[in-house]
């Protein structure tokens, strides 16, 4: 029988007050000067690209934080603000300094403390660092670019240093204003405060400049004047960078050093701690490729030094491990911001023992990170309404008119997707996959090195699919007779793709073309691709064949297909090299994520030709040429690019070839035919309607699943 609404509400509605016996620590509560957090667990801020161009706090600010509050987390600290017009990253910044913000933060403080979470505003001034490109002027201690950067600074004149101080005072007086409980500044990756104090960045000679005193001090004024213009018992912490993690920059002594002359001040009262910069970005907001937990060790250095709370920092994963640190006293509290943007509820399901119903962050940066660095608003490829609280819930889903019998055919992520959401509103699911096993493409993906993670996503929604009861059969056949035996009002196919090669490549013979036989689909047309020793990624990843030797691996995709297998291969004594006709392999990757491949493929010897297109394969060897060639340059041919300057990559054992997917669509043509399966409505979802990332096909599954 389908669980009904309140049935639903009941089992994964809010969880009972009490600390998890397991996590006692960790939902204790704990003291900032005089202000009273219910639990360890800090909301991080983090740029969302959601406030307007007017630079105010938006609704859609107050429903994102509403809902982390929501879900049980015990402080929000909200997001970087500008303390002056220089000091904007970008225009969606809000604007700090103008009391025309009071207002808007009183709504999010509201929205806030009806949940029994505490809010504190970040504040910060951009400096020499922006997302804007061309950047408008960008204010520095000393003229020079951060190295990451293009464009250089403006040195600042005394004017702009006492502008600087001015604009945190009144900012964290609108703050208070506003009903904050209290504010941060940022002393970390990408603001004025820490260049001032990192010896590669300031190189001035007056009262700011020259000694570490000197470096320090307009962090210190900036605290001294927050002080001044707000109150005694409002909280004042510091974002802190404990290690730039540069050639040139600063390391942990000196992030201790600076943490010590800043608590020195009698004016901070915690520390978040915190590193890297815009020229180590991928420590900033660490990729999968940097291991979970890998900054214990700082977060507890810190915490050995200081007499204040901790927040610690850095892929806490999986979530519990938060308990550890805590119980180690590594920290007295605990910074998620990714996790809590992929599961808001992530606290309730803690304390209630539902961790297993914890959807992961999978640190793949593409969504949140990799959005919000474009100025385009945050989102999590699998968590559909983060960014999005207003449209789209997984938590209040519209009820249903009337249960329906829903047959899923496809176990990856959005058949799974569908199955979950359909169930949550109380239809009776049945999803059917033919593998041994659910999660489809992912499956393979997770045994990339360095992408282990990305299982996490797979995991969570068979977990939530098994405990909504959803009736799943494994190695089961999804014929259109199979399907009608099961009497469903709904059929959703999610069959997926398959690699965009000839079938002996990619699948058994015996399978119906009839895709193809209507000219929907087209196989690349380059000589040889059919050879034997021409593989795809999938057939390497599920260990149909067993390379070694020499082998060349074809990127037209641009992300983890052909990295990730690459780097598979080299880690099993393979001789590897890369091709691609694009600028770089795995140019569609996170900029974190991709510079950390390059990073590893260097230290495993795995060559990369890009600029490179593939022309033709023979045994043994492939016929390469430059994408930018000076061949067929006259006339008209003058604007279109020919490949030329071919040359022969002899002496292969295998080639792997990514050229793209193609999608698995044969059984939805079949089912629309079906004379069985009349009057059943049919729908298609994800990679079988057209191949996609897991954001575009999860954010269409919960959509659908949504009108059924």
């Amino acid at each position: 029988m389908p669980l009904s609404v309140p049935d639903l509400e009941e089992r994964h509605g809010r969880p009972p007050e009490e600390p998890h016996p397991a996590l006692p620590l960790m939902f204790s509560p704990l003291r900032i000067r005089g202000l009273e957090l219910r639990n360890r667990l800090v909301f991080q801020p983090h740029f969302t690209a959601l406030g307007g161009r007017d630079g105010m706090v938006s609704d859609a600010h107050v429903a994102y934080h509403e809902e982390r509050a929501r879900g049980g987390v015990g402080l929000i600290v909200f997001e970087s603000q500008a303390v002056h017009p220089s000091g904007k990253m970008s225009r969606r910044f809000v604007s700090a300094w103008d009391p025309a913000t009071i207002p808007r933060y009183r709504r999010l403080a509201e929205a806030v403390h009806r949940h029994g979470a505490r809010l504190i505003g970040q504040l910060t001034h951009g400096g020499h660092t922006s997302l804007e490109n061309p950047p408008h002027l960008l204010w520095a201690p000393t003229q020079m670019p951060e190295p990451s950067s293009n464009f250089s600074t403006k040195a600042m004149d005394l004017d702009d240093i006492a502008a600087t101080i001015e604009g945190f005072a009144v900012s964290a007086r609108n703050a208070r204003e506003g009903g904050f409980d209290g504010v941060e500044i940022k002393v970390a990756h990408d603001g004025l405060l820490r260049s001032f104090a990192s010896p590669f960045f300031n190189h001035r000679t007056d009262r700011y400049g020259g000694s570490f005193e000197n470096r320090v001090r307009l962090s210190v004024e900036v605290l001294q004047a927050i002080k001044a213009a707000t109150a005694a018992d409002f909280p004042v912490g510091v974002r802190i960078c404990l290690h730039e993690f540069t050639p040139f920059g600063y390391g942990l002594d000196y992030g201790l050093r600076l943490a010590e002359a800043l608590e020195a001040t009698g004016c901070v009262d915690y520390f978040n701690a915190d590193a890297g910069s815009f020229s180590s970005y991928w420590m900033e907001i660490p990729p999968a490729g940097v291991a979970a937990g890998t900054f214990r060790e700082l977060n507890a250095a810190l915490k050995r030094q200081t007499r204040l709370p901790v927040v610690a920092f850095g892929r806490i994963s999986p979530p519990e491990l938060g308990e550890e640190m805590l119980a180690a006293g590594e920290a007295d509290l605990i910074g998620f911001a990714r996790q809590l943007i992929a599961d808001p509820e992530t606290p309730n399901k803690l304390r209630s023992g539902r961790s297993h119903l914890v959807r992961p962050c999978i640190a793949c940066n593409d969504a949140c990170i990799y959005q919000v660095g474009q100025e385009k608003q945050v989102r999590c490829i699998h968590n559909p309404a983060a960014g999005r609280e207003r449209e789209v819930s997984e938590r209040v889903l519209p009820p249903v008119d009337r249960a329906r019998r829903v047959v899923v055919v496809g176990g990856g992520p959005a058949g799974m997707k569908v199955a979950e959401i359909a169930r949550r509103r109380g239809h009776a699911v049945t999803l059917l996959e033919r593998a041994g096993e659910l999660g489809g493409q992912v499956r393979q993906a997770a045994r990339q090195p360095e992408h282990q993670a990305i299982a996490g996503v797979a995991d969570y929604l068979e977990a939530a699919i098994r405990d909504l009861g959803v009736d799943i059969r494994l190695r089961a056949e999804g014929s259109p007779a199979a399907i009608a035996a099961l009497a469903p009002d709904v059929l959703v196919v999610a069959t997926g793709s398959e690699p965009n090669l000839p079938d002996s490549n990619a699948r058994p013979a015996a399978d119906v073309r009839l895709a193809r036989d209507l000219g929907r689909q087209v196989v690349p047309a380059i000589p040889g691709l059919d050879l034997p020793f021409v593989v795809s990624g999938d057939q390497v990843l599920r260990g149909e064949v067993q390379l070694q030797g020499r082998v060349l691996v074809i990127d037209v995709n641009g992300r983890w297909e052909a990295a990730g297998t690459a780097e598979y291969l080299a880690d099993r004594g393979c001789r590897v090299e890369i091709v691609t006709p694009r600028h770089a392999v795995g140019s569609d990757l996170e900029g974190g994520t991709r510079t950390l491949f390059y990073r590893r493929a260097a230290v495993k010897r795995i060559a990369i030709r890009p600029e490179t297109a593939l022309v033709a394969i023979e045994p043994g060897r492939v016929r390469v040429a430059s994408v930018f060639a000076a061949d067929a340059t006259s006339g008209w041919d003058g604007y279109m690019l020919h490949p030329g300057a071919e040359s022969w990559i002899e002496g292969l054992d295998w080639v792997v070839a990514v050229l793209g997917r193609r999608s698995r669509e044969d059984l939805y043509h079949r089912c629309r035919e079906a004379p069985e399966l009349r009057g059943v409505r049919i729908e298609r979802v994800g990679d079988c309607v057209a191949p996609r990332l897991i954001e575009s096909n999860i954010a269409e599954a919960h959509s659908l699943a949504t009108q059924l």
